[in-house]
């Protein structure tokens, strides 16, 4: 049975379904600003942000009680008090440069040390580190449980991470709190969530597929489709999903398509095939972005005579009915390089 995951200071429990989660909230066990990850999801959301729990929360902080408990990052309440006062004493010059400062700072969120915006605790007794994202892949190693972890990327439910031994490999979600930076303001998750989750700033918009006459008798369907970029990184090694349906929707064949070239910052484009030249016989079509093209073509500009719009995908299975386009991986580029 799928379960609601909740990550709580430094631990993490489950509730086997939404009525035990409000039953947690309602009982105090849950916070506003604990985070909650649902079913078969790799995101993680504070509990004040689940329309279910909302009013939960409203009505415990209105009676003025001890039922709300402030935990978003952890701090204790006697904490936050002398802060607030010590804040005020410094006046607004003060609070000015404190604000400015945390960017820059670690955030004493989770463990005596507290962790880095990139890093995260292993909460897993141990974790395994897969060679690829993927369950099935080999363990190249294991993290003990409490381990400081720093995260470089991400795919799907897999966070690809370096061990304090110096392992790189690929950790599940489920086996790790989120990074440090979900923890902090506004201003600084915009500033790191697109470089580990660039899939949720890239997307496939106007998808559609087609099949010519002689492209049916060789089984090939060309898509078309635009990219968008809505975040202020580069994004690169982009790859696609290529999914195959037959008419009761049940999917026949997936295939993956590699892109050349990257998406500028909040930009849109097409993505487009440049065909093999004449010398270049044994040559395989090329699939791009536009923005790539375009510079090739600046420099060769006799390439627009092989550039056509859409991809063309090889398939295997007959008789399909549907198919669609689906982003796969895609990498944010830092602006450090």
């Amino acid at each position: 049975m799928a379960r609601w995951l909740v990550t709580q200071g430094d631990r993490q429990f489950s509730a086997s379904d939404l009525n035990e989660l409000k039953q947690f909230a309602a009982d105090g066990r849950l916070g506003a600003g604990d985070m909650v990850q649902p079913p078969g999801a790799s995101d993680w959301l504070y509990a004040s942000e689940l329309p279910e729990l909302a009013n939960l929360f409203q009505a415990g902080t209105s009676q003025g009680g001890d039922d709300f408990e402030i935990r978003r990052r952890g701090i204790p309440m006697g904490l936050l008090v002398s802060i607030f006062f010590v804040i005020v004493a410094l006046g607004g010059y003060g609070m000015y440069h404190f604000a400015m400062g945390i960017k820059d700072r670690d955030l004493d969120l989770l463990g005596k040390d507290g962790i880095k915006y990139t890093e995260m605790l292993v909460t897993a007794d141990p974790a395994n580190l897969k060679s690829e994202p993927s369950e099935g892949a080999s363990t190249v190693g294991s993290v003990p449980k409490d381990t400081q972890v720093k995260m470089y990327a991400k795919r799907g439910q897999w966070y690809q991470i370096e061990s304090e031994t110096g392992t790189k490999g690929w950790i599940d979600v489920r086996s790790v709190t989120p990074p440090g930076y979900v923890f902090a303001g506004k201003e600084v998750h915009e500033e790191y969530d697109p470089l580990y989750n660039p899939d949720r700033y890239v997307f496939v918009s106007g998808s559609s597929w087609m099949q010519l006459p002689d492209q049916k008798s060789d089984n090939v369907t060309i898509f078309q489709f635009q990219l968008k970029n809505i975040s202020k990184y580069e994004m690169r090694e982009i790859i696609l999903l290529a999914t195959i349906r037959d008419e009761n929707d049940a999917v026949l064949e997936t295939k993956e398509i590699v892109l050349e070239g990257t998406l500028e910052p909040y930009s849109a484009g097409m993505v487009g095939t440049l065909q093999a030249g004449d010398d270049e016989p044994d040559g395989a079509p090329r699939a791009m972005t536009e923005m790539l093209f375009k510079k090739l073509a600046d420099d060769t500009p006799e390439l627009h005579m092989r550039w056509s719009f859409g991809v063309e995908v090889q398939m295997e299975s007959e008789g399909f009915k549907e198919a669609n386009i689906d982003l796969l991986q895609v990498v944010a580029v830092r602006k450090d390089g």
